[in-house]
């Protein structure tokens, strides 16, 4: 009985909603990411650098403090304060010289279908602006961070500042110096700020993505990259500080093409900012769930819908995830700014480099992944923040990384089963950064 309650709170915890049944999760294992990284670029391409050097990251928190003040109550769709979010975005999208997105408006309302068989209800509305490539004709890239929030739970507002306008302030920061130098880029830059992604709407069709991701203002067939960005300001544990990773932005959804991989992982690098290479399958398992996966962000309709090539980043979660702690003071606004840098690269790059993009779903890289876990959990097991129970099973997940490392060195090849223990190890060192003092962790 305790296992059954146990595995009912994390799906609370953790944001259940609908879940995706890929007929036993059949994952490709690749070695897109654990090969040699192909050598950096020395420096980025000429609108790459000239829009990163035109960042302001004064801006950020300046967003961060708007977006998440108390007067807005934590954003929460169909709320006033979500509308004023949104009219706040729109003025930044407005003044920094970008085009509206969607047939000459930045807004575009969602629908749901009424139960009683009536016309469709209005249910969120996304936010959308679009920098335009030098000839109409051509490829898109997008750049997507929801803006909703989880609003006022028992009386108690839960600002959201680093889930999720640490992120908008990114985008913001961005479309702003896109708007001061104006690059000639060979790709169209779209920034999306999409609606109704928190609970009860993660994973389900009322999400503000599925309905941009099914009805897009420009082809799908031409959609070379889609960069979807959650919880980008938060501060690294101590455990990650110790670990060496305090600066670590960590990219997921590379492993899903060999051209992808080798475009991200060649990227000129940041000073101050460490992309760490994971598996997307890593953040998506759950304990007593099998054979089903769990998207953590907007990429769950551009996954099911649009089939093109995405990546997502985060510097990951925090303590003040989902809780009223989450508030502006609590993010690393020098991090956020350098991670804004990073980003710029990342989609001006994307935006003019020659070549296209591959991308195949239930693709793993269950090496790199290891090794990615086996940094992470570095300082875990003596960290006395975490209880008895849990910070044994930790070093219990610690072993049998290690020893799964071993044996596919020695040329036993990563199986299903071993790489759902791989996963559920990352959920577990993922739950006790979030919750230290969750013991019940240890019971999976």
């Amino acid at each position: 009985m305790l296992a059954v309650a146990f595995a009912a709170a994390v799906l609370v915890f953790f944001g259940a909603g609908a879940t995706v049944d890929a007929a036993s999760l059949a994952y490709v294992f690749v070695d897109h990411l654990s090969t040699p990284a192909p050598p950096s670029r020395a420096r980025p391409g000429v609108a790459a650098a000239a829009v990163r050097d035109a960042v302001i990251t004064a801006s950020l928190e300046r967003d961060v403090l708007v977006l998440a003040a108390p007067e807005m109550r934590g954003r929460q769709r169909g709320t006033e304060e979500n509308a004023r979010a949104r009219a706040y975005i729109v003025e930044r999208l407005r003044s920094a010289g970008l085009a509206p997105l969607f047939d000459g408006s930045f807004e575009q309302p969602t629908y749901v279908d009424a139960t009683d068989g009536a016309a469709p209800v209005r249910y969120a509305t996304n936010v959308g602006a679009v920098f335009r490539a030098a000839h109409a004709d051509t490829d898109w890239i997008v750049l997507v961070a929801h803006y909703d929030h989880l609003g006022v739970i028992d009386g108690t507002i839960h600002p959201g500042a680093d889930d999720n306008a640490s992120s908008v302030a990114l985008l913001l920061a961005l479309g702003d110096a896109l708007g001061r130098v104006r690059p000639r880029l060979n790709r169209h830059v779209v920034l999306l700020f999409p609606d109704a992604e928190e609970r009860p709407n993660i994973r389900t069709e009322r999400m503000g993505s599925s309905w941009f991701w099914t009805h897009l203002p420009l082809p799908a067939e031409r959609l070379h990259l889609a960069i979807v960005l959650d919880l980008m300001g938060g501060r690294g544990s101590p455990e990650l500080e110790a670990a060496g990773l305090a600066n670590a932005l960590f990219v997921l959804g590379a492993e899903g093409g060999r051209a992808l991989a080798t475009f991200t992982r060649g990227l000129p690098s940041t000073d101050g900012v460490e992309p760490v290479f994971l598996s997307l399958p890593m953040i998506e398992a759950m304990p007593y769930v099998p054979n089903r996966r769990f998207a953590r962000s907007d990429y769950h309709g551009l996954r099911e819908q649009v089939g093109r090539p995405f990546l997502f980043l985060s510097t990951g979660r925090t303590e003040t995830y989902h809780t009223a702690r989450d508030t502006p003071e609590t993010l690393d606004y020098a991090k956020l700014g350098r991670v804004t840098r990073w980003v710029a690269v990342l989609a001006m790059q994307a935006a003019d480099a020659d070549g296209r993009l591959d991308w195949r779903d239930l693709t793993a890289d269950p090496r790199a992944d290891a090794d990615a876990l086996l940094r992470m959990s570095a300082a875990v097991v003596t960290s006395p923040r975490f209880s008895w129970p849990l910070r044994r099973a930790l070093a219990a997940d610690r072993r049998m990384v290690e020893d799964l490392r071993r044996r596919w060195d020695a040329g036993e090849p990563p199986t299903l089963d071993t790489y759902r223990a791989l996963q559920l190890a990352s959920t577990r060192l993922q739950a006790a950064q979030w919750w230290p003092g969750g013991w019940y962790f240890a019971l999976w």
